[in-house]
């Protein structure tokens, strides 16, 4: 295999800073994924990690250098006939603000099969890498919040808890949330340390999109600049499906509301914290 085949280059860049590219591009198997960054259940054994996916399986992924903010290596273990392939990533700051990630995998000549799959490996991951690295550059965008769960129910089991109100509140607005989920409808949504927060939904695409605006801050109407976008997409995957949130808006806010990153960081942590309880609370919530 020549050495333009035997090694794929790719870059993006993206609206983040260094540390937060980081954080995510030093965990091992980030990369492993339907097409959305989520969380993966990681034993660790010294520099190897077993990553367990749920639809694609368990890895094996040892961390052959950490260097931050700049430079990570893992290598694939447990390859046809011993072989392997190394992955690569590059952080490099951009003077005009964010950075850019490049990726190259290389060492596909070590793999087993004959020179007509090697291409073909070769071509799979050349598209797997662009769709990576497109999933990368949406979850760091310091503008936004995005995170993705993967649950084992359909997309049409999964809708109900998503939207209606009595499940909304089992796994994110804990003191109660109120709507209807029909576009224009309003909607409250309460927590007991926050307080109450209104909305209006926009948009329901049974069972694959539900939108709503939330207001920036207690008592107040969603309008212009003191509301925020959630979207939620749901998509079978795997077994599955993949639900992925995304709230955007933050940069539209008044000043009086403080940076972005002060009004995008409890946010991240919120929904990090929501998915997590609907995946508890999903098994058995709603009858097949």
């Amino acid at each position: 295999m020549d050495e333009v085949s035997d090694r794929i280059e790719r870059q993006v860049d993206i609206a983040a800073p260094a540390r937060r590219v980081w954080e995510l591009v030093s965990r091992p198997g980030w990369f492993i994924n339907d097409g959305a960054v989520v969380d993966h259940v990681i034993e660790q054994d010294g520099d190897v990690s077993v990553v367990r996916d749920p639809v694609h399986g368990d890895f094996r992924i040892r961390t052959e250098k950490l260097d931050p903010p700049g430079y990570a290596a893992f290598r694939w273990l447990g390859g046809e006939e011993g072989g392997s392939t190394l992955v690569e990533f590059w952080i490099e700051e951009l003077e005009t603000g964010g950075v850019t990630l490049s990726v190259a995998e290389s060492g596909f000549s070590s793999l087993g099969g004959t020179e007509a799959e090697r291409r073909r490996r070769v071509e799979e991951n050349t598209r797997g890498w662009e769709e990576e690295l497109g999933a990368a550059r949406s979850f760091l965008d310091a503008s936004t919040v995005e995170r993705s769960v993967h649950v084992g129910v359909t997309p049409e089991r999964l809708w109900p808890v998503l939207t209606r109100p009595e499940h909304f509140a089992a796994w994110y607005a804990f003191g109660g949330a109120e709507f209807e989920a029909v576009p224009g409808a309003p909607m409250e949504l309460r927590w007991d340390e926050h307080g109450t927060f209104r909305g209006r939904v926009v948009t329901v695409d049974e069972p694959s999109t539900f939108a709503y605006r939330i207001a920036a801050e207690p008592d107040t109407d969603p309008g212009e600049g003191v509301s925020t976008l959630v979207t939620m997409t749901v998509r079978k995957s795997g077994d599955g499906s993949l639900l992925k949130v995304v709230q955007s808006g933050f940069d539209a806010l008044h000043a009086r509301f403080g940076t972005v990153s002060d009004n995008v960081v409890p946010e991240e942590e919120g929904w990090a914290g929501g998915l997590a309880a609907l995946a508890a609370h999903l098994p058995g919530a709603v009858a097949p």
